[in-house]
């Protein structure tokens, strides 16, 4: 699934793949913890859960 994030350097949208994590409970899904940005080439860290799935 695709999660939304900002950029903490320019603010720019940016779209990461979260890896789903095997649970039969909840759906959980693993990120890295951190991200380059497609704008600035700037790398911010990725915020705690929960996350804001990313339009299609």
């Amino acid at each position: 699934m695709n999660f939304a994030f900002v950029c903490g350097w320019c603010g720019a949208p940016c779209v990461m793949w979260g890896e789903p994590v095997a649970s039969w409970w909840t759906d959980r899904y693993e990120l890295p913890d951190d991200f380059e940005c497609w704008s600035c080439g700037g790398i911010s860290t990725t915020p705690p859960p929960p996350w804001t799935p990313a339009d299609d």
